[in-house]
């Protein structure tokens, strides 16, 4: 069964972090790229904790082998990403191809004012999601995170755009909930990630990729008290300059008797797993969860 991803620890620097951000802010995206290659190169032989993690994932995604070159691209693919986080959180959308599946059921949500769950993973980008704000101008977007793990990486990345602290709730803060109330009831998105437990947080036992693996009840809980509608998001990196955004419907609203509700969102939580694993497969190197995902070394 998957351990928190809370214990591992940052590999950044705050050196290395301000000169990928200032080769990113001040030379063509090109040549900033040029850079992934030899990062790429020093975690794949610096970070025994990634190539075990990469090839014990992607040997059970059918057509993987976990080979060296596997993991080389999987690295690869995530390094590409991080540095789009720049762009994406800068307003340069215009430097990327970027198509929008299912927009019209954001569409709708925004029109009626309802407010929504958009439910996302460690698969491609998160940052996309920002694409949405900019085609609906001021559209109300919350981002909840976990600002303390990461926060070498989230402050760098935050000094880009001041703007984002306002658009983000701490997981980590006591009255988390009750901004998310607050925000729903003022029509607001709700963006945050479904595919990592946190220590003492009620979990789910689901399958992905034929094994057990522990899902967060958390998000799917909070959408059956609030009873807002639930959509999933995925923002792939289709290599280049290229990504789609994926939207989909997992509910109305999650509704179900007190004494039934344990049941009922372990079923919402197997389906957005079920998704999960959908995805994984059409696009396997964009899953970027770089732990022992399934617990193997304690099994």
């Amino acid at each position: 069964m998957s351990p928190s991803w809370q214990s591992v620890k940052e590999r950044s620097n705050p050196f290395t972090l301000r000169l990928i951000r200032w080769i990113a802010l001040n030379m063509s995206r090109r040549f900033a790229r040029l850079w992934l290659y030899p990062i790429t190169l020093y975690f794949l032989l610096t970070s025994p904790e990634a190539r075990f993690s990469s090839r014990n994932y992607l040997k059970r995604v059918p057509g993987q082998t976990g080979s060296v070159i596997g993991i080389a691209k999987h690295i690869h693919c995530f390094a590409a990403t991080i540095l789009d986080r720049v762009y994406f959180l800068t307003d340069q959308q215009n430097l990327f191809d970027i198509e929008i599946n299912g927009r019209e059921l954001i569409d709708e949500v925004v029109k009626q004012k309802t407010g929504c769950l958009l439910l996302g993973t460690h698969l491609g980008s998160f940052e996309a999601l920002r694409c949405l704000a900019i085609i609906h101008d001021k559209l109300p977007l919350k981002i909840m995170i976990y600002q303390d793990h990461n926060a070498m990486i989230s402050k760098a990345l935050e000094e880009l755009n001041p703007d984002i602290t306002e658009s983000v709730i701490n997981l980590g803060d006591d009255q988390a909930l009750l901004k998310m109330k607050e925000s729903i009831d003022e029509g607001a998105l709700i963006g945050m990630l479904g595919d990592r437990v946190t220590v003492g947080a009620r979990q789910v036992t689901c399958q992905l990729l034929s094994d057990d693996v522990l899902m967060p009840a958390g998000p799917i809980t909070c959408a059956s008290i609030l009873q807002v509608p639930v959509f999933l998001f995925f923002g792939v990196y289709k290599g280049g300059n290229r990504y789609s955004i994926y939207i989909e419907k997992l509910a109305d609203s999650i509704s179900a008797p007190r004494q039934d509700r344990d049941k009922v969102v372990a079923q919402y939580v197997q389906k957005y797993t079920d998704t999960l694993e959908a995805m994984i497969k059409r696009y396997p190197y964009n899953w970027f969860n770089f732990y022992d995902y399934w617990g193997d070394r304690n099994g």
